[in-house]
């Protein structure tokens, strides 16, 4: 099966998981402000009436968190299995998000145990993470100007970039391996991530390609709207112009006309790219690195000696790991 096939046949979970957020951004903004014009309208006073806001909001971040947030996650985790499905076999069920809700369902009794998981892999990858760039930083000594520092830019974005579907690949490892403990198996995935990570690498080089001509063209796009929209806006160009002109540099010179405006439409931009990257152009490059991976899993056995490397660097790593070892405990007894 193709990676373009396993792609289209899993994208509903990016349409869904897109739809959901959206939706919860608009009741996020909708509610508070429904709140203030309806307590306003029944005669409360100002206290009461930013009171009963104020409840609105932390109501809707709540259910932001559980529906965006956490139901996002579980969209996820539905679109890896099916992905790691499509590559493993070869073949993918008719309906596969019935089939993904059905394999995050069947693979974890509770949704706690996929968030301990996911939790897992994220503090192992910034863990890491923040090793290796550390380690960038500290080639360049105090000669921040010079090559040195741009060498150490360019190992940091790498290692991101390899680290980057840690997450997704241990998760796919997972529902790969259905028969052992979820938490054995997030460790073993980790070590073939890591023991693979030259295998890997090969695909940094793509993903960073396809990442900068996303960004230009999707986030350019994006920001090109919001310029020419919030520019025609004079009341809001007045505020930010008056900005522009009480700021100043580091070095005490003025900020160039216009620059608030740039900095806003830019944040936007990022924002909205960011959404339509992680649901449309992010699982397309996930096909791939899972590919190479399953592959590179299948031909390999994960190593006592990485093992010993990862609870090194990484604290959850190594929590994991002994969570995984006493749940085999009594079988084992």
């Amino acid at each position: 099966m193709k990676n373009s096939e396993i792609y289209r046949r899993t994208l509903k979970f990016s349409v869904m998981r897109l739809v959901r957020t959206i939706l919860c951004v608009i009741m996020l903004a909708a509610l508070p402000l429904i709140t203030f014009v309806a307590t306003g309208l029944a005669g409360l006073d100002e206290a009461a009436q930013l009171a009963a806001t104020g409840v609105a909001f932390i109501v809707a971040l709540i259910v932001f968190y559980l529906v965006a947030h956490y139901g996002g996650y579980l969209l996820t985790a539905g679109q890896v299995a099916m992905i790691t499905e499509g590559v493993a076999t070869g073949e993918l069920p008719e309906d596969t998000y019935v089939a993904g809700k059905r394999a995050v369902k069947s693979r974890f009794a509770t949704a706690s145990v996929y968030y301990g998981l996911w939790s897992v892999t994220r503090a192992i990858t910034t863990e890491i993470s923040s090793g290796m760039n550390a380690i960038a930083r500290g080639i360049d000594g105090e000669d921040n100007a010079g090559a040195a520092s741009i060498i150490a830019g360019i190992i940091s974005a790498i290692v991101s970039v390899v680290l980057e579907y840690l997450n997704y690949c241990s998760l796919g490892w997972v529902f790969l391996h259905s028969e052992q403990s979820a938490f054995k198996s997030t460790c073993d995935g980790a070590v073939i991530y890591f023991q693979n990570w030259k295998t890997l690498m090969k695909n940094s080089a793509k993903v960073i390609a396809i990442t900068i001509v996303s960004l230009a063209l999707i986030g350019g796009a994006f920001f090109g709207v919001a310029y020419l929209l919030l520019g025609s806006i004079e009341p809001l160009t007045a505020v930010l112009a008056d900005i522009d002109a009480a700021a100043t540099l580091e070095d005490g010179t003025a900020v160039p006309a216009g620059t608030s405006l740039i900095v806003l439409c830019a944040v936007i931009a990022l924002v909205l790219w960011g959404g339509i990257h992680g649901a449309f152009v992010k699982p397309y490059i996930l096909v791939s690195v899972m590919r190479r991976y399953i592959e590179a899993g299948r031909a390999d056995t994960p190593q006592v000696d990485v093992y010993e490397k990862l609870s090194g660097m990484s604290k959850g790593f190594k929590k994991a790991l002994g969570r995984a070892e006493q749940e085999s405990a009594p079988s084992a007894a």
